[in-house]
């Protein structure tokens, strides 16, 4: 149905961020303990739609696999936490680089569909952990440009028979 998901948005984005900010993992999963030393987490927080959406044919010549596609542009808007020793620094690194050619290039290499647009200053969020102990923290919203495409089954035809026939007047 969607051909590019929250999860594939979050996947590419972590293709770009762990090379600057260390290893990364999408937030919400439950029943699974903080990671411990320098991790970054990335919870996806909205998807604001900046294009009407058009239609898109997809007829394969094939009933069983022709379908209707609506594809609209989207904001994706990813909150990144970056926890551990230097997270400042690796904050600072992403906040830099996520407005650069390095981004976009980097981005585009690794989906077509996604782009990087701006980034939030990277704010100091300490946090306390399970331990009772201070956690250095710092938290960044990236913004990205999606390009969504959700695809319905749809039946076409490529022939018509037609015949005439005499009708009484």
């Amino acid at each position: 149905m969607n051909d590019f998901t929250v999860d594939d948005v979050i996947d590419t984005l972590i293709g770009y961020i762990e090379p600057i900010a260390g290893t990364c993992e999408q937030a919400q999963a439950n029943r699974v303990p903080m990671s411990k030393g320098s991790f970054c987490i990335l919870t996806p927080l909205r998807f604001t739609r900046l294009s009407t959406t058009r239609d898109i044919k997809q007829d394969t010549g094939d009933p069983s696999t022709s379908a209707m596609g609506y594809t609209e542009v989207r904001q994706a808007d990813i909150q990144v936490d970056i926890y551990g020793d230097n997270a400042g620094d690796r904050a600072i690194a992403l906040e830099t680089t996520f407005s650069s050619s390095y981004a976009y290039d980097r981005i585009k290499s690794l989906d077509a569909r996604l782009a990087p647009l701006y980034s939030s200053p990277a704010i100091q969020a300490p946090m306390i952990n399970a331990e009772s102990q201070w956690q250095e923290r710092y938290t960044i919203t990236l913004s990205l440009q999606a390009h969504i495409t959700v695809s319905f089954p749809q039946d076409y035809f490529d022939k018509a028979e037609i015949s005439t026939q005499q009708v009484d007047i």
